[in-house]
């Protein structure tokens, strides 16, 4: 059985230069999907008009502690439509790599950057999850980056992405949102 009430237009926007969270925002709307919901899941370059949406999540990786420009700049143009749907954001993040509390505490700022790019809606869900360090991926440039960031950071390259957390957050936001409609009802 379904946790949505009525097949659901669901939009997954995400911002990704190297893929990992492109991933992830697959991944979830997979999951999304197999709850009944009918999802899109877009590179937010490409996401045109949001009307037609009963809810949106909204992804980007975390570089030079912010989400990607283009992600900010998303949510910021679409405010208005955004302030009057259910949003769920979420960021990966090498930060979240190594579990440890330093790594946690910087987490939780970017969590809370994102809830204020919505401050009309109190009840944004916020995620963050673990990344992927892949020296291997991109031009020579993001290549030598990484390697840099690597040995500055302590961690090791690697995919620290917790597939299992990120399937629960999903679904615990499917069935949120549900719960709330049905208040609202």
């Amino acid at each position: 059985m379904s946790t949505f009430l009525s097949p659901d237009r669901v939009l997954v926007a995400y911002g990704s230069p190297l893929g990992s969270t492109a991933e992830v925002a697959a991944f979830i709307g997979e999951n999304l999907a197999e709850q009944g919901a009918a999802v899109d899941v877009l590179q937010i370059d490409h996401v045109g008009e949001l009307g037609h949406y009963d809810r949106v999540v909204v992804g980007s990786a975390i570089r030079y502690d912010r989400w990607l420009p283009q992600a900010t700049a998303f949510v910021e143009s679409n405010r208005d439509t955004l302030s009057r749907v259910p949003v769920a954001m979420f960021f990966t993040c090498l930060a979240l790599a190594n579990g440890s509390a330093k790594g946690e505490r910087k987490a939780a700022g970017y969590a809370d950057q994102l809830r204020g790019l919505l401050p009309e809606s109190s009840d944004v869900q916020v995620r963050g999850f673990a990344g992927v360090l892949d020296p291997s991926r991109g031009p020579l440039w993001i290549r030598v980056l990484l390697h840099m960031l690597s040995r500055v950071s302590g961690v090791a390259p690697g995919d620290y992405r917790d597939w299992d957390a990120i399937r629960a957050w999903a679904l615990g936001a499917s069935r949120r949102v549900a719960h709330t409609e049905q208040r609202l009802q």
